[in-house]
């Protein structure tokens, strides 16, 4: 498989441009696509996630419709890009997400422990895996062809850390390691034949299936490194803290949606801007991209179609939704929105179009949707924008031909009450960073210090 260029080039981010820079466009005019595709806070960087959008959409509905010190809500946070956003930029930020992985980003993203804090985590499990015995890892076939032993080793030590506590317990420093981690788990390597990953060399957006990478290993001879997991723990870290942090911490919910939605978590009318995009219909199975990220969160037997893993977390995300099972679900998910949004709120759903298999005209999904549900509720459209991004930019992409349901184009469902009247904003957006660090040299000098200190305490 191809290598990944070293992380440094993804680290930094070139100013605005002039119109579209993606070959993307969007009904209301270019919007994001005129930013450059390396805009955000570093610790967006944390683990990819397929479904993920970009920080700057989060960051362009952020600006338009809240304030500074106003409620910025995410029922289906994800990898906790909104978030993350929503804090820098010094709003009130609360997440939720019902998938393991997603809960664990988001509540990185929210609270993230100091510098310090994460580092001397690192340096504490170090030591205690260096004074323990070790033997073989009790681990399936698929998590051990994966990983060398040595690395394998420290892996399930950390692991066995992590999962010494129930999940929801964890302190700051456990989440922000595990979403680290997380993120490091399986990745391209570089030309040189080194990588920031810890896995052989395949894709580090989502998992292929454990027969096709088994398959690929064999035919492709692929090798393992004996990596560090310590030391790559402490680059990931470097990565991920090299912009300032500042912000009020936010909360993350590990809860079905629907439920925080009604229930007293959140009280009504107390949400200024809601930006989420609820799962996608029939297009992805969350279970089945992140078996090997499960793995390390100790859910086993995700990978293959009938583990039990699979099966419960199935039962669970519930992805497999019909469109009148879907309209059922946003039905619902729309009127706990309503119920928690300000009476002047706003909320946006970013909403990806579909098309059924062996069908050629996508399904506008957004709107057709919400025509459907519209009647059911008391909130009212203010406007819909429609994104569309060649498909060869998409993550979706890589299924070829093989899923017929993913398309290029998305779509921003914008509402509010029916008596609102919220400020709108305007449409000249600040695509200024002022957590940016100092750049490459202050990114270099963080990993010259990191590896300098290895075995102390930082």
């Amino acid at each position: 498989m191809s290598a990944l260029a070293d992380w440094s080039d993804d680290a930094f981010f070139d100013a605005p441009g002039r119109g579209s820079v993606d070959g993307g466009t969007t009904s209301a005019g270019d919007l994001w696509h005129s930013i450059s595709s390396r805009w955000g806070h570093s610790m967006h960087t944390m683990c990819s996630y397929h479904g993920m959008f970009p920080a700057k959409v989060a960051h362009q509905f952020i600006q338009q419709y809240s304030r500074p010190g106003e409620v910025v809500l995410d029922p289906f946070s994800g990898r906790g890009t909104t978030p993350l956003q929503a804090r820098v930029e010094g709003r009130r930020a609360i997440a939720n997400d019902l998938s393991p992985l997603a809960f664990v980003l988001s509540r990185a993203k929210t609270d993230p422990p100091s510098w310090g804090e994460a580092n001397g985590f690192v340096d504490d499990l170090e030591h205690a895996y260096k004074a323990t015995k070790h033997g073989q890892p009790d681990v399936s076939p698929d998590i051990r062809m994966l990983y060398h032993d040595n690395t394998l080793a420290q892996l399930d030590f950390i692991r066995g850390r992590l999962l010494s506590k129930d999940l929801t317990t964890w302190n700051r420093a456990e989440f922000m390691l595990a979403g680290a981690l997380a993120g490091i788990m399986h990745g391209g390597w570089r030309r040189d034949g080194t990588s920031q990953y810890l896995s052989i060399s395949m894709p580090n957006t989502f998992s292929m299936s454990p027969s096709y990478v088994e398959k690929f290993i064999r035919e492709k001879g692929l090798e393992k490194l004996d990596q560090d997991v310590f030391d790559r723990l402490r680059d990931k870290l470097a990565r991920l803290y090299l912009d300032e942090n500042s912000g009020t911490s936010g909360i993350a919910h590990h809860s079905d949606a629907a439920v925080l939605l009604t229930g007293k978590d959140l009280s009504s009318g107390s949400v200024d801007l809601v930006v989420t995009s609820p799962p996608y219909l029939q297009v992805v199975n969350y279970a089945q991209s992140n078996w090997i990220r499960l793995w390390l969160l100790g859910i086993d037997e995700v990978g293959r179609e009938q583990g039990e893993g699979r099966k419960r977390l199935n039962a669970v995300l519930d992805h497999g939704h019909n469109y009148q099972s879907y309209c059922e679900f946003m039905r619902r998910t729309v009127l706990g929105i309503q119920r928690v949004l300000k009476k002047d709120g706003v909320a946006v759903l970013i909403i990806g179009d579909v098309k059924e298999t062996g069908k050629d005209d996508p399904i506008p999904l957004a709107a057709k949707m919400w025509d459907d549900i519209k009647g059911q509720t008391r909130l009212r459209k203010i406007g819909l924008v429609e994104d569309d991004l060649p498909a060869q930019s998409k993550v979706s992409r890589i299924w070829g031909d093989t899923k017929g349901e993913a398309t290029n184009r998305d779509c921003a469902l914008v509402l509010t009450h029916a008596d609102g009247d919220p400020d709108l904003g305007s449409d000249d957006v600040n695509w200024d960073e002022p957590w940016k660090d100092g750049g490459p040299d202050a990114a270099h000098e963080r990993l010259r210090t990191v590896r300098s200190m290895v075995g102390r305490s930082i």
